[in-house]
């Protein structure tokens, strides 16, 4: 292991326990204490299926790295497991959600090399973000479907949604055929006071970039078909968190179907994306759930506390995500 890796490690970890204590105090130690109580042993089930959707997680990036790596064993499944578990716990408590991403790379260059380990990760993200896409344009019918009378304001609502994730959509299938790599860094050179300097490393790695750029449009334009299964079981795990709504519902003593779990997510998660740049989110997701629960007619303080078990679950992960960083998982061959 590299110093450098060792030492980012540190940091990630240190980051990791410091801003996990400090969400906790937060959120208040007694606020976790009495929601666990009321929620029980059905904390149980809300923790253990993030193992699941982990796991499709893992699963999809997977499907990515066999095929930029030629059916490589150089890494497997569960190291992988392991760096999402982590990769999301950073995501957690950085800036923007964007931390998970580097410390996935550095870690996963070991194995593969700098740029299929860059290319791999960067088109898992977009392969998460399109099913988010794709999981909020399918929540439209089946919010349709069961709400029998729709104000003209939630319409609105709805189209927005519509036309959003579709531009959103073309958008990413036109980056699966090209790549991003070098497009991000040319809009890059027109930045002020940095503009030249980017443009220079565009030039001095223009091989490396079009080689990057290469491996992220491989697997659409040559293989389709493991492109839409790494597409379809990262949409899968969207569908599969959906079930922690439901378990956070079911102690409160109020019937709730699936289909509702679905939407609760899916407008929940909506309004969280969109502030994106909020401090860890600190109530915005509350208020997206809160929503959610009011537009389809359920009582809001079950919003409020499916945003606080969704919290102590997080908590939860981030605990488990950092103190996995400190884990090396062996790969195959080594």
């Amino acid at each position: 292991m590299s110093s450098n890796i060792k030492k980012y490690r540190d940091y990630f970890f240190a980051l990791g326990v410091a801003i996990l204590f400090f969400m906790a105090y937060k959120l208040g130690f007694t606020t976790i204490l009495n929601n666990m109580r009321l929620t029980g042993w059905w904390f149980l089930a809300i923790f253990g299926i993030w193992i699941l959707v982990y796991y499709t997680n893992a699963l999809s990036l997977a499907v990515i790295i066999n095929v930029t790596e030629n059916k490589s064993n150089k890494t497997t499944i569960w190291n992988l497991l392991k760096l999402t578990i982590s990769a999301y716990a950073i995501n957690y408590i950085t800036p923007l959600g964007i931390g998970g991403e580097p410390y996935k790379i550095l870690e996963l260059k070991q194995d593969l090399g700098t740029h299929k380990a860059t290319s791999s990760v960067l088109l898992y993200v977009m392969m998460h973000y399109v099913s988010h896409f794709i999981f909020w344009l399918l929540s439209v019918p089946l919010f349709i479907t069961i709400v029998p009378v729709i104000p003209a304001s939630i319409k609105i609502v709805l189209w927005s949604i519509i036309v959003g994730s579709v531009i959103l959509i073309y958008s990413g299938f036109k980056v699966y055929k090209k790549g991003i790599i070098g497009k991000a860094i040319g809009l890059g050179c027109k930045l002020p006071f940095f503009g030249k300097k980017i443009c220079l490393f565009k030039e001095k790695n223009a091989a490396h970039i079009d080689e990057m750029d290469f491996l992220i449009a491989d697997l659409y334009n040559n293989n389709k078909k493991q492109f839409f299964i790494s597409l379809g079981v990262e949409l899968l795990s969207r569908y599969i968190s959906c079930l922690e709504v439901y378990f956070m519902i079911m102690p409160m003593g109020f019937d709730i179907t699936y289909i509702q779990s679905v939407l609760i997510v899916s407008f929940g998660t909506l309004v969280a994306n969109i502030f994106f740049f909020s401090p860890m989110q600190m109530g915005v997701r509350e208020g997206g759930f809160v929503l959610a629960v009011s537009a389809l007619a359920i009582p809001t303080g079950l919003g409020i506390h499916i945003g606080l078990c969704t919290r102590i679950r997080e908590l939860f992960w981030i605990m488990i995500g950092v103190g996995l960083t400190r884990l090396k998982i062996a790969t195959n061959g080594k």
